[in-house]
């Protein structure tokens, strides 16, 4: 009995010892990407709805406003759908990009052999390569959800723009022209994210070359989008 449990305990003990440790490289580039795309987002969304003037996208909030309450006054709803209309377009072109993408990586990268073989991944790990690959494949996945969203919102705000201003009020218990551009704004902000995901995401392939360089160029790039695209 003693010498069973001991091969029982000998075959753990190299389970463990086979298994890939998490290198501190791969966990500074993992806190590092996802901190910058992440993190840096949900800072400059919440700036940009809580102090409109901090950022360009809040500016533009307070301009669109105006441009919905002028609309809703002088009941000019069809050139405000004929504007989300070129918006949802352009969107669903990107979701559509996006997800072909997404299916060509799964493809032709051998991830779909890591799919399979999930279930040995206890006694395994997962490869060094396998993080830039998921890394990447996650990234774009939410972007594609994200311009799912934004479609969502755009669809919704194209419906409700020619309601009657009391229905709108009773349903929602606010002014007309502020829950429509909050309409629009989510509708922003999901289509940011998703924009910015196919940036990241290529991004996340410098991984392949050299992490220390992808953890350089993701800080880059996060500066570039704070200083220039914001």
């Amino acid at each position: 009995m003693s010498r069973y449990l001991a091969k029982i305990t000998l075959a753990q003990y190299n389970r463990v010892i086979a298994m890939p440790t998490l290198t501190v490289e791969t966990i500074v580039a993992l806190i590092t990407f996802f901190g910058c795309f992440y993190g840096y987002h949900f800072v400059y969304f919440y700036l940009s709805r809580r102090h409109a003037h901090a950022t360009r996208k809040g500016r533009m909030r307070q301009a669109i406003a105006g441009a919905l309450m002028q609309a809703i006054e002088e009941s000019d709803h069809l050139l405000v759908v004929h504007q989300l209309r070129n918006i949802i377009m352009s969107v669903t072109f990107l979701a559509s990009a996006s997800v072909l993408l997404l299916g060509f990586i799964i493809s032709f990268s051998g991830v779909w052999e890591t799919i399979i073989e999930l279930p040995q991944l206890s006694s395994r790990g997962l490869r060094p390569h396998d993080y830039p690959i998921w890394t990447i494949i996650f990234t774009l996945a939410v972007s594609f959800f994200s311009f799912l969203t934004a479609l969502r919102y755009f669809n919704l705000l194209s419906m409700l723009i020619s309601a009657p201003s009391k229905a709108l009020h009773e349903m929602e218990g606010t002014e007309p022209a502020k829950y429509l551009t909050d309409l629009f704004m989510r509708g922003s902000d999901a289509y940011t994210l998703g924009r910015r995901g196919f940036i990241y995401s290529v991004v996340a392939a410098v991984w392949f070359l050299n992490v220390w360089v992808f953890i350089a160029v993701t800080l880059l790039v996060t500066a570039w989008v704070a200083i220039f695209d914001r």
